[in-house]
């Protein structure tokens, strides 16, 4: 659908993912409502978290209600005549399809709709699935008829072309960080206050928490002064559970159970109150036994933009992301190195200020959301056109 509002013309885009919004991917929402241009529109299997995020329109698909299961087994994977109505009304000029094993159900969506279709790949979608043979024929199918395919950053574009996706569709489009809403402080680290260290997100093997918990631990020996706060829990993938379980066995092991505070997945407003009140986020990305590698781990980006020093691996596109600032990163399941750097901070606190408000000018100057969400605005047009 084509509208006109002040004076341009606005094409309705319907966005396709599994949860919106996720308690882990707002980084969707905050990119959406902030395209010009495109009024975005989203089908998703499952509606969450509205009240918090309720700006978008948004339709769940109720796959799990019995008239959806009977259609499924009778017509596949044609959208159900209530949802086909309400495509007929939105009537969208292009199709986004959000993660590759969501846009790998989507091709009769895309077929029905028969407009162009942009398909954005996150982490785990490229590395591990590269892995599984089973995936090689859908993939091979989804970047034929793929118009564009967007990577986070270079080093993921070079993955889908290994996976056989043409360069010349592959396109690096990075998330972008609404520094308006991000609460910004300069962090000081004063006599007699421990090091308040952060990490927050999913309990997944590849974000590498042991070594939070063990470089964290090596500091402490060395007469670092600290404190850990871990955010986040196990979510529903095969392995999270274990991963947290070992987290766990690790703090124990290490002696640091006095020394670490642990909070379930937090609302965005608990979650900077926490950020503004430590001094460190440590983001230590593995590429996990099964291939399991980050893409670019938003919450990374948001505690960079509040000016908190931010200790990360040189892992995926990770280095992308800091710029000239990736000097710092240290390298993979370094835990020497990740207690050299929490040390360094405690040893000199005036860096916590420096560092912090390069990152933070990295942020602001080069993944500001509504740059970013301009970029995929202009590439609708292309496409459109």
């Amino acid at each position: 659908m084509i509208s006109v509002a002040n004076g341009q013309a606005s094409r309705t885009v319907l966005h396709r993912t599994d949860t919106f919004v996720g308690r882990t991917t707002n980084w969707l929402y905050d990119h959406l409502r902030c395209i010009p241009r495109h009024e975005p529109v989203v089908l998703c299997d499952e509606l969450a978290n509205r009240d918090e995020f309720p700006l978008l329109r948004a339709r769940g698909g109720n796959a799990e209600r019995l008239s959806h299961r009977v259609w499924r087994r009778a017509m596949g994977s044609r959208p159900f005549p209530t949802d086909a109505q309400w495509l007929r009304r939105a009537r969208p000029a292009l199709l986004h399809s959000h993660f590759g094993h969501v846009a790998v159900g989507d091709f009769p969506l895309q077929k029905f709709l028969g407009v162009p279709w942009v398909v954005s790949f996150y982490g785990a979608d490229v590395y591990e699935v590269s892995r599984s043979p089973e995936w090689q024929a859908p993939y091979e199918r989804l970047f034929a008829d793929a118009r564009r395919v967007l990577a986070l950053g270079p080093y993921m574009a070079q993955a889908l072309a290994a996976l056989g996706c043409a360069p010349e569709k592959v396109a690096v489009h990075p998330l972008g960080v609404d520094v308006d809403l991000i609460p910004h402080r300069e962090r000081e680290l004063t006599q007699g206050t421990p090091l308040r260290i952060l990490f927050a997100g999913t309990f997944r093997e590849k974000k590498g928490i042991e070594f939070v918990i063990r470089g964290a631990a090596q500091a402490r020996k060395a007469g670092v002064p600290l404190h850990v706060t871990l955010v986040g829990d196990a979510a529903a993938k095969p392995g999270d559970t274990q991963t947290k379980e070992n987290v766990f066995r690790e703090i124990a092991a290490l002696g640091m159970t006095n020394a670490v505070t642990h909070h379930p997945y937090v609302e965005f407003h608990t979650l900077m109150d926490i950020a503004l009140a430590s001094h460190v986020f440590v983001a230590p990305s593995v590429t996990s036994a099964s291939g399991d590698a980050e893409g670019t781990p938003f919450v990374l980006q948001q505690m960079m933009a509040t000016g908190m020093p931010v200790i990360a691996t040189a892992h995926s596109d990770i280095p992308y992301i800091f710029g000239d600032q990736r000097r710092q990163l240290v390298r993979e399941r370094d835990a020497d190195a990740i207690a050299e750097r929490l040390a360094y901070y405690a040893d000199d606190p005036s860096r916590l200020v420096v560092d912090g408000a390069a990152m933070a000018k990295q942020i602001r100057e080069r993944f500001d959301v509504r740059t970013c969400a301009a970029r995929l605005s202009n590439m609708y047009d292309d496409l459109a056109a």
